[in-house]
């Protein structure tokens, strides 16, 4: 669900009614703010709105069906969840590389953020935010870089050649 999304508008209401039948069916039923939780869009890998899932002890389907109330009451109840096949166990949400997504997803909306910052309160014009990301970017990897040389260094330690000739 996203609020620009005119799809996601349309499906709000079948949406509400639908979630009025929740404790009558014994489901919990929600929606998530893309915009707000850009790491549940990275985690899921939302590409197209408004994405449904059914998740029920740890299995998350994505649901294609038709979108209306009863075809989502249908659903639940003639349990036709169990005829979808799951979401890989690489893709499932829970996965550690979709924990790895989720965090890039994090990690894009700080740095979004941070240049929002940078050019409408501080006053920097956007190529001055390049700038700073750019030496940021740089700075930070050749301190990643210079972390892992003095990290393999020593937990490998170079072997040094010793020659007889040296020590005459």
């Amino acid at each position: 669900f996203a609020p620009w999304c005119p799809a996601c508008q349309q499906l709000q209401p079948v949406w509400n009614e639908f979630a009025d039948w929740s404790e009558d069916i014994g489901v919990n039923i929600a929606k998530v703010d893309v915009t707000e939780q850009p790491g549940l869009s990275g985690r899921f890998i939302i590409t197209a709105l408004p994405s449904i899932y059914h998740c029920k002890d740890g299995v998350f389907r994505r649901y294609q069906g038709a979108r209306t109330k009863e075809d989502f009451l249908t659903f639940i109840e003639e349990k036709k969840w169990q005829n979808i096949e799951p979401v890989s166990s690489w893709f499932g949400p829970s996965s550690f590389m979709m924990n790895l997504m989720s965090a890039l997803f994090k990690l894009s909306m700080f740095i979004r953020q941070c240049h929002a910052y940078l050019t409408e309160q501080v006053g920097i014009p956007v190529w001055g935010s390049y700038i700073i990301f750019g030496l940021v970017t740089l700075l930070s990897g050749l301190t990643l870089g210079l972390v892992l040389v003095f990290f393999a260094d020593f937990v490998f330690p170079s072997r040094r050649f010793s020659s007889s000739a040296y020590y005459q």
